[in-house]
């Protein structure tokens, strides 16, 4: 990446509102397209998408780190990346309920391919409610400890992606750089990334 272009980057990453507005431009795109005479998409499908592609890279910013040195601008919207995986979760879900009935959404709960996605989005909403600055200091070190719930509600997300899709390639695509880093990680140690 160039000079020009990392700058511009960490331009748009440091300013708050314009890293949430680059985090809403896909939904606003598919509610466009939505709305709109134009293409027809599988909106269920890219919803989910988006979830775990967001969810991959909020958990992708330690190993990243670890490999390329600290990357502060990058890490303070950490949280934000995974807030807005749980929203394009919440938003996948409705878009699932608008479709159903009522016997249809309480038979869901009871789905062996659906089950994992509705435990998963459960532990994404706790960790999405505490993923503010004062939750971070009134839980102090036990924040760091319930964050880590992240681990099983990938795996679990991952899960119900490929379940219900049957398209493993493309969760394997999409999960394999978060792969490799982790296994580079666990293979320098599983280190603590030093602060500089």
């Amino acid at each position: 990446m160039s000079k020009v272009t990392g700058s511009g980057l960490r331009r748009i990453i440091d300013e708050r509102l314009l890293f949430w507005a680059l985090l809403a431009l896909p939904a606003a795109v598919l509610i466009a397209l939505k709305l709109g005479p134009g293409l027809k998409l599988n909106y269920l499908y890219w919803t989910g998408v988006l979830s775990c592609w967001l969810l991959i890279l909020a958990m992708a910013v330690t190993p990243l780190q670890m490999l390329f040195g600290p990357l502060p601008w990058l890490r303070v919207r950490r949280r934000y990346l995974g807030v807005a995986a749980f929203g394009y979760g919440v938003l996948h879900l409705v878009v699932w309920v608008l479709g159903k009935s009522v016997a249809d959404f309480l038979n869901s709960f009871v789905r062996a391919e659906v089950l994992p996605g509705w435990i998963g989005l459960a532990i994404m909403l706790v960790l999405a409610a505490i993923s503010f600055d004062g939750a971070v200091r009134r839980l102090g070190p036990r924040w760091k400890a319930i964050q880590r719930w992240v681990y099983p509600a990938a795996v679990l997300t991952l899960v119900h992606w490929v379940m219900t899709t049957g398209n493993m390639t493309t969760v394997v695509l999409s999960s394999a750089p978060l792969a490799a880093l982790s296994l580079w990680r666990l293979g320098r140690g599983g280190g603590r990334l030093r602060r500089g």
